[in-house]
């Protein structure tokens, strides 16, 4: 028998583990038990609500051998493996309660090329970088062992599972059950998740619901720009007067403001106006995290912030990893009160005090752009288990000439229909003179014949 459908793992009805974990199990278990569909299943969970423990549970009553997880980068391989670690002292599986004993927990391994094929057989998870799985690589993970060694395939951050490397291991291990998570069902390139969607949990339910932080936008428009152009630097003109005449392309307009040391200065007011409020509200040591559109205009930022008296961090993936590590540890710590990346704090990276996102560049499509927001979601919990309004609501702050507004109209029905769900627990608790009610009285209720 598997280790996974033996051990005692407690699951359903288990109060430590989150609604949309036990219910997208739920679904799971559905799926390739009762209707051993051989179809791939699809879950979306957002950032913040769970991911990483749904992958833990999800094996259990259902993988009948060894579970392969795949992960798109080191960042979230890194988030995985602190979570799911035995020897980590908030490990998952005993911080919810699914095991009490830490003998029942699973062998978990971070595959190796320098690892013995003892102790690859032995584990029965193994976690890996997708880049492991590449078969032009002699240490690749695909060289050691056999089709049939894994009985399921958990990929993380699923949107990335269409590209070649994903689809050629999945066509590898094809006997096995196939699950993938994703925060962002789709993709930069139109194309879809191969899959059925089991179970999607939406953003507007963890808002609704505390898992994660709700979200405001904050609009800078100026009450009219000027612009001048490279060829005739002596020749001003308006927006307006660009537009009607068909002077210059939207993308031209969005690239200049973006790069405007004007406009730059007014988003960073901005921020850092609601970074003084959330922090005089909460106490807290909530951060603006910024996106620019290259290193050197990071560092353009980064001056801007530092002359308003604000120290700042700066990532991008030119810095050595000992580089990284060093301002990611700045940021921690809480030595610094911005954080301005260029395309490489996307998903995967948690801190919960990200609270202000200030945008600095254009984005094209939406995928970019909900894994930068997603990045100030993270909900704050305070040692009693309470939220806070202030600190679990972040701010996004746009210059409206960065032509954003499409892109929010995702978020903006989301938290459109937060509302709606909280209305309708309201409702719910609504008392309507039932049992234990304090007030029986009503009145006499009439109608006319007529109707419609």
């Amino acid at each position: 028998m598997s280790y996974f459908l033996d051990a005692p793992a407690n699951i359903l009805g288990n109060s430590y583990l989150r609604e949309p974990q036990e219910d997208a199990y739920r679904a799971i278990y559905d799926h390739f038990v009762n209707k051993k569909s051989k179809e791939h299943a699809l879950v979306t969970l957002p950032t913040g609500t769970g991911k990483t423990g749904l992958m833990g549970i999800a094996p259990f009553k259902i993988s009948e051998g060894r579970v392969l997880i795949i992960t798109p980068q080191t960042v979230i391989r890194d988030s995985v493996l602190g979570s799911l670690d035995p020897t980590h002292p908030k490990n998952f599986w005993m911080f919810s309660r699914v095991f009490d004993e830490v003998h029942h927990l699973p062998t978990l391994i971070e595959y190796e090329k320098t690892l013995t094929n003892e102790i690859i057989q032995q584990a029965d998870i193994v976690v890996l970088n997708v880049h492991k799985l590449q078969e032009r690589l002699d240490s690749s993970l695909i060289k050691r062992v056999s089709p049939s060694f894994f009985d399921m395939i958990i990929i993380d951050e699923a949107h990335h599972a269409e590209a070649k490397t994903w689809k050629r291991a999945i066509e590898y291990f094809e006997g096995s059950k196939v699950l993938k998570v994703t925060g962002t069902p789709f993709r930069s390139d139109g194309r879809t998740i191969e899959g059925k969607e089991i179970y999607k949990y939406s953003l507007a339910q963890a808002m609704a619901k505390g898992y994660v932080k709700s979200l405001e936008k904050i609009d800078h428009i100026p009450d009219q720009m000027f612009f001048t152009l490279d060829n005739d630097p002596s020749k001003t003109y308006t927006l307006d007067e660009l537009r009607e005449g068909n002077i210059k392309e939207e993308s031209w307009i969005q690239r200049s403001v973006a790069l405007s040391r004007e406009s730059n200065e007014k988003i960073v007011d901005l921020s850092l106006k609601h970074l003084k409020e959330k922090k005089e509200l909460t106490n807290n040591p909530h951060k603006i995290i910024a996106v620019a559109c290259s290193i050197n205009h990071a560092e353009d930022i980064q001056r801007i912030y530092k002359e308003k008296g604000y120290e700042s961090s700066i990532v991008h993936s030119k810095l050595e990893k000992f580089e990284q590590e060093k301002e990611l540890k700045k940021i921690n710590d809480n030595k610094v009160d911005v954080v301005i990346n260029v395309a490489m704090l996307g998903e995967g990276y948690d801190h919960k005090f990200l609270s202000i996102a200030a945008i600095f560049r254009p984005f094209k499509t939406l995928l970019p752009y909900a894994q930068f927001i997603g990045r100030t979601l993270r909900a704050i919990e305070s040692e009693d288990g309470t939220f806070t309004e202030e600190d679990n609501t972040a701010v996004l702050i746009h210059h409206k000439e960065l032509g954003l507004e499409p892109l929010w109209e995702y978020y903006k029905k989301e938290k459109v229909k937060r509302e709606a769900i909280k209305k309708i627990k309201e409702d719910k608790n609504l008392d309507l003179g039932g049992p234990g009610s304090k007030d029986f009285s009503r009145g006499e209720a009439n109608e006319s014949e007529d109707f419609r």
